[in-house]
Formats: C-alpha cells, structure tokens, sequence
C-alpha cells in the first residue's frame, strides 16, 4: 500500500451562501441603551413550591468524581452578584464551574454567568477570552467573528471559601451535538452540513490568525436571535420553580436546557484551548485526536483541521471513521486507533515516521504496520461512506480527504476547506487529486 499524495490547495473560488436551517422562529430587535439607566428592581422569586430533592440523592455537580462543596460558589436563584446581576436560571455545570442566566438590572439585558470553582490555579478559558480579546484579527467586521463566543467582561466574587471568577458572556441556544441527537437517523441532510460547515471553517480560521486552536465537537453551540426563550426560562423560575436540594447553606439548582436557537453556530468554551504555535501533551476527544498528538509529537493549528475532517464527516455519515477502542488501556487503544487510522490513509510517510521514536512500535522504517494489534480490513473511505451518491459522494470524499493526512503540514487550512467545491459549489478540476 504506497502513501497517498497530499492535496494540491485549491484557487479561491466565488463564495456563495448556503442555507442553515435552524431550530425555532424569531425576530431580532436592536440592543437598549444602558448609559445613565438606574438599576430595575430585582425580581422576587419563589421560596417555596418546587420539589425538594433528599440528602442521600447526588445531584447535578455532585455527581461529577471530584467534586469537593466546598470549591463551588453556593449561587441561588435571585442573587444579585457585581452589583446589578441577577441570577434567574441555573443552565448548567461542569468539574470547574456553574452556568447562570442572568438579567441586567441596568437594561434587563440577559447574560451568561460563568462562576469557576475558587481552586483553579490556572483559569485557562480567561486568558484565551483575555488574549482573543486583544487579538487584532478579532474584530465584528472580520469574517467568523459570528462564529466565536465572545466574553463581555469577567469580575471576582468573595465565598465562604474563597474566590471564584465569573465569565459574562452572550447567552447561547443548543449544542450541535444536542440537535444531531435529536435526528431520527443521528445525522444532518447535506445542505445543513455544508452550512455548518462553513461557519466552523470561519471561526477556526480567525481562530488560527490569533494564535489559537482546539476545536471540540461538543462546544458548538447555535446562538439565539433574541431573547424571548430567555424570558420564558426566567418566567419557568417563577411559575414552576426547578427542583433543588438543601445542604446547611448550600442549595443546589436542578439545570434548565434550552433548546432553541436559530442564529448562527459559534465555537465556545475556551478550557481546553490553546495559545502559541506549538503545543504538547493530549488534546482532543480521543476519537478525534489527529496522530500527532497520540504520537506525542509537537502539534499545532492542523489538529483542527484534522478535527474539522471528523466533524464532517460524523455530521453527515452514520458509521464513524473513529470510536474509543478500550477505555480501560490508552495503550490498547491508541494502538487500534492508528491501526484504523492505517487501514484508510496508507502507510505514513518517512518524514512523518522520523518525527518521534514512538513511530517504531507501530510501524517500520518503510510505514509497514507492525502494531500489536492487526489492520482493520475493508475501511476504506469509499466503502465506508453511504449518505451520498456520484458526484456529491467524490467531492464530499474529496473534502474529508484534504484535511486528514500524516504530515500536519499537508493538511488544508480553514480558509482552504472553505474554498472547497463541496461547500462552494462547482467540480473539482480535472487534475485535482
């Protein structure tokens, strides 16, 4: 099996837009003036009436493997925090923070509060916010500026153990993720994909030009067109006030989901990601960790375009081109993923093999496959794919195709893939290969 030649970068061609079809009807309406407003008063909401969860139950964050009281702000719904934030919904949690909705009592303005457990010794999501900020490229009249959550300000709060930062950002609808989930088959029809797929590529592109990169399927989010789901989470608070749990003077909120949103898909949640051209060490998901980053190799920007492959592919094809193999062994693991990885791309290259030592417990010097484990047989990209026919199959294969490749380097970049035929229409010409 000879190794595959890289992809020759297309010229730019004529963009066009492509329909995105989204999740509920709305309008927008214009931002209110906030300067000289006085503060609205807070809302009182309901001390009694909601359903009480017993102390022997684990709930939300308390279920998470190490979760320490202690360490999370104890927010109840109707705070006021940094003066003129009111806490109205509980929208979620993870092992470093809670999310709230909140109302500005300035302008009546709904934001998302972000409060980060008060032991983090590193806040990497504020100095990505802090330095994607600063970024020149990072401007509303910059193409994929839609297409990446922007922080409004962050601030610190004094608890009873400590200080937590919270993150003020634009509240956002569903999670891609969420959405596909909800399809009777698990995927999108091909127009959705390419729409999709052009918001992606922009963002990671403007992304990239800030020196930063990490993208993670699950953090795409749809954005919301106005505010009237925010509203009717709000008003959920007061008529049929979420269930909660009491521990001395802890309460912890039940989550409301929501699952609107028709505006456009934005990349968020900035923890994981990272600043500089080279990087070390594990990132990704692991069914999307591109092969250097498995290797142990430097990696950097084209992890991301290895990941936009996936993305495109998962979106659209039922059979995924990758899965968790053994979650009890990284070892094992690792090893059946470059073996499926060698099965649909071809031996990897010399250059890439002499990147690392770690290459030589998979292959030999020539890239034949030597791993513990054997090649997965009949995976190939052509018979894996089924959503497609024709010409629409060979340009989406096409497509996937430029962004997974050995060598980072060969990989195409955002503003590449944006330009492919798949999203923008036309054929490939006669000699791309």
């Amino acid at each position: 099996m000879l190794p595959r030649q890289p992809p020759r970068p297309l010229q730019l061609l004529a963009t066009r837009q492509l329909p995105w079809p989204f999740l509920s009807r709305a309008m927008t309406r214009p931002a209110m003036k906030t300067d000289g407003m006085a503060l609205q008063r807070p809302r009182q909401f309901p001390t009694a009436g909601f359903k009480v969860i017993g102390p022997g139950q684990r709930l939300e964050e308390e279920k998470l493997p190490f979760y320490v009281r202690d360490e999370y702000y104890p927010m109840r719904i109707g705070d006021v925090v940094h003066a003129h934030y009111q806490v109205v919904a509980k929208l979620g949690y993870g092992t470093s923070a809670t999310v709230w909705l909140a109302r500005d009592l300035r302008d009546g303005k709904y934001w998302v509060l972000k409060v980060y457990i008060n032991s983090l010794k590193h806040n990497q999501e504020l100095c990505v916010c802090n330095h994607l900020a600063s970024a020149p490229s990072n401007t509303p009249t910059e193409l994929g500026f839609e297409n990446i959550r922007q922080s409004h300000e962050c601030f610190q709060i004094s608890g009873p153990a400590g200080k937590h930062d919270v993150l003020v950002m634009t509240p956002l609808g569903m999670s891609l993720k969420a959405f596909q989930d909800m399809q009777k088959e698990g995927v999108f029809p091909r127009e959705f994909v390419a729409g999709a797929l052009d918001q992606v590529l922009l963002g990671l592109s403007l992304l990239h030009e800030a020196n930063l990169f990490y993208l993670h399927a699950d953090n795409l989010l749809i954005a919301l067109t106005d505010d009237s789901i925010l509203s009717t989470v709000e008003l959920n608070e007061i008529d049929a006030p979420s269930a909660r749990k009491r521990i001395g003077d802890t309460i912890i909120h039940v989550s409301q989901y929501m699952l609107g949103g028709r505006g456009p898909l934005v990349i968020s949640d900035f923890g994981q990601a990272r600043i500089g051209a080279e990087q070390h060490g594990n990132a990704m998901p692991m069914p999307y960790r591109a092969p250097e980053v498995i290797l142990g190799m430097q990696w950097g920007s084209a992890v991301d375009m290895w990941s936009a492959g996936l993305l495109a592919w998962d979106l659209l094809e039922k059979e995924k081109l990758f899965k968790v193999y053994d979650s009890e062994s990284q070892e094992h693991n690792d090893a059946c993923h470059l073996a499926a990885m060698t099965a649909l791309l071809g031996p990897p290259p010399p250059e890439f093999l002499e990147k690392s030592i770690a290459t030589r417990k998979y292959w030999d010097s020539s890239g034949k496959w030597t791993g513990s484990v054997p090649l997965p047989t009949e995976r190939t990209f052509d018979a894996l794919a089924s959503a497609l026919v024709g010409d629409d199959k060979d340009l989406f294969l096409n497509f996937v195709q430029c962004f997974m490749w050995w060598v980072p380097e060969e990989r195409f970049t955002a503003l590449q893939g944006y330009m492919h035929p798949f999203l923008r229409g036309g054929t490939l010409p006669d000699d791309f290969d």
